[in-house]
């Protein structure tokens, strides 16, 4: 990884991390810097390359199809369409867009279905699929095995977000309490995981031709897929 996907890493850590001194009700004032952090470094990347405007509407496309797909089906908790729609512009965009496209999907998000203490780890959680799916772009990699990211992607998900859950609400920290905490989350991650995978197997495939398409004709994102 680049000295930009590092810079973000760890600023998003160093927020989480503030996060956790300062008490949740800082939350989103560290959410926004979050987002501000994040879109610097693309932006910055985004002015040095001279690309045109066309990068910026593919991402807020795959953006409005997370949400838009995660409130449509807001009623089933686990059935959420976001780390197939992400893994899918991360795979065209590279690593540092799909950085900048989780945080947003989690934020924008989070504007139906609400804000809190969980929504920094939302971000940092959706751009770190974003990041290791990015690392993919370029490569031929068969729907079989983006099925079987698509899985594990949803677990790592929901661990990251077992650890905001930790943090914040079980006293005491104990091996037992923590093992506990994580078994109990296994059922909506193993729910999540195969929902993504099952999309990545059936949809995957038409996608990432579609997406492909429109990168070429317009020449977008090289610099990040080289």
């Amino acid at each position: 990884m680049n000295r930009r996907l590092w810079l973000l890493l760890i600023a998003s850590v160093v927020i989480l991390v503030l996060l956790d001194a300062l008490g949740s009700k800082n939350y989103l004032l560290l959410s926004f810097i979050f987002l501000f952090v994040t879109m610097g470094v693309y932006f910055w990347r985004f002015e040095r390359s001279g690309k045109n405007s066309r990068e910026v509407v593919f991402i807020a496309i795959i953006c409005a199809l997370a949400v838009a797909g995660r409130i449509f089906l807001a009623a089933f908790s686990s059935l959420k369409p976001e780390l197939f729609i992400l893994i899918m512009g991360a795979l065209v965009s590279g690593p540092e867009t799909g950085f900048l496209m989780g945080t947003i999907i989690a934020l924008a998000s989070n504007m139906y279905f609400g804000q809190g203490a969980w929504t920094p780890w939302q971000m940092f959680a959706l751009g770190i699929v974003g990041i290791i799916s990015g690392l993919m772009a370029n490569k031929k990699v068969p729907v079989w095995a983006l099925a079987i990211w698509g899985f594990v992607s949803g677990f790592l998900y929901g661990w990251i977000m077992d650890i905001y859950f930790i943090l914040g609400f079980v006293k005491p920290i104990t091996p037992k309490s923590t093992l506990t905490a994580i078994i109990a989350s296994v059922p909506f991650d193993l729910t999540h995981a195969i929902f993504t995978a099952v999309l990545l197997l059936l949809l995957g495939k038409a996608w990432i031709k579609i997406f492909q398409r429109y990168k070429t004709k317009y020449d977008l994102f090289n610099s990040q897929t080289e």
